[in-house]
């Protein structure tokens, strides 16, 4: 199994270093280590890490914001702050998970192997719930489509399918794709004969 890629990124240069050390002595691969002081967000992108270990005594909404927006990976913040504030802002910003402890090495891999399944996991939920939003919004407007023709050339429902889906094939588009340019047109011309 091919080691796990670490971006460090810790607001305290001893224990970076000292962490940094002790998780190469783990058979870690720290691809990179920054102090939040001197995060370079165009550095860090250029890096291939498949977590970000975020180590901040004082975690701070926007740092963690930063880092979570800039790249897609799981992050991991270990912290001595056990406030459910500070939790909550944390989670709400990205963080895959919050560990009020120490970063010990023997159990870190455990850790972020389930942080990374939760990540993937929480990644796939977000894509299912935008997948199905794109396509009631698809139905909708096939609907909206439909009974405009319906209106306009007293069609059935079936027969205002059934043109939709013609006209769709033959412009090799999707039917929603169809309905779209049918409403956009109708609308278009509502607003010509308003003026």
């Amino acid at each position: 199994m091919p080691k796990l890629k670490i971006a460090l990124i810790d607001d305290d240069q001893e224990r970076a270093e000292f962490i940094q050390a002790s998780l190469i002595q783990h058979d870690f691969d720290v691809v990179a280590s920054f102090m939040i002081d001197h995060l370079n967000m165009s550095y860090l992108q250029n890096i291939q890490a498949d977590v970000i270990l975020l180590d901040m005594d004082h975690p701070h909404r926007d740092v963690i914001e930063s880092c979570v927006s800039q790249f897609d990976l799981p992050t991991v913040l270990f912290t001595k702050n056990s406030s459910l504030e500070i939790i909550r802002s944390a989670i709400d910003a990205g963080v895959t998970a919050y560990i009020v402890d120490g970063i010990d090495p023997a159990r870190l891999n455990s850790i972020l192997e389930i942080s990374i399944e939760q990540y993937k996991k929480h990644k796939k939920l977000l894509n299912d719930l935008a997948e199905t939003k794109c396509k009631l919004a698809d139905r909708k407007d096939i609907e909206k489509a439909k009974v405009l023709l319906i209106q306009m050339h007293g069609l059935t429902e079936d027969q205002a399918f059934n043109l939709l889906r013609k006209n769709a094939m033959s412009h090799r588009m999707t039917m929603s794709e169809m309905a779209r340019r049918l409403l956009d047109a109708q609308a278009l011309l509502q607003s010509q004969f308003k003026e």
